[in-house]
Parts: C-alpha cells; sequence; structure tokens
C-alpha cells in the first residue's frame, strides 16, 4: 500500500473534527456568526498546517525506517557473499 494512500484521508479528519469542535464551542458560548466563523477559519488553517507537519513527519520517519533495513539486508547479503567466497577459497 502506498504511503500517501495510506494517509489519504488522515488530514481532513484532523481538520474536520477540529472544525466540530470549534462550532460545538461556538454554539456553546452564543458567538455571533462573524466571529464564529473567523474563529473557524483559523482553526480549520492552523490545524491543516499542523496534520500537514505531522504526516510529513510521519511519512519521513517510516522512509527512514524502510531505509534502513534495506541497508541491513544489503549489509547481510554482502557478508554471506563473503563468506561463500572465503569457503570457496579454502
Amino acid at each position: 500500500m502506498d504511503k500517501k494512500e495510506k494517509y489519504k484521508y488522515a488530514r481532513a479528519f484532523v481538520v474536520l473534527l477540529a472544525a466540530l469542535i470549534t462550532m460545538i464551542l461556538n454554539i456553546k458560548y452564543k458567538r455571533d456568526l462573524l466571529q464564529s466563523l473567523l474563529i473557524l477559519l483559523a482553526v480549520i488553517v492552523i490545524f491543516y498546517v499542523i496534520a500537514s507537519s505531522a504526516i510529513y513527519l510521519i511519512d519521513k520517519i517510516a522512509s527512514m525506517g524502510a531505509k534502513k533495513v534495506i541497508v541491513e539486508e544489503t549489509e547481510a547479503s554482502e557478508d554471506e557473499e563473503s563468506v561463500e567466497d572465503t569457503a570457496e577459497d579454502n
């Protein structure tokens, strides 16, 4: 599964959840419409940036782990080849 496909809806989920909580609080505190919409806009922008950064970091960390596994497999196969070459020489 592609990493972009894996986290496809994560950003939207975080932003919509934050917007829902904001709107519920705006209704609870009986803020007027313009103030509610400005707060909602600010929350959407802030959480979009936070979610995008989090997904970017998660993707970087996951790719670092994948690179580490590939390097370890490559080193292991090189070690096996050198052992086989040494055995053939004897």
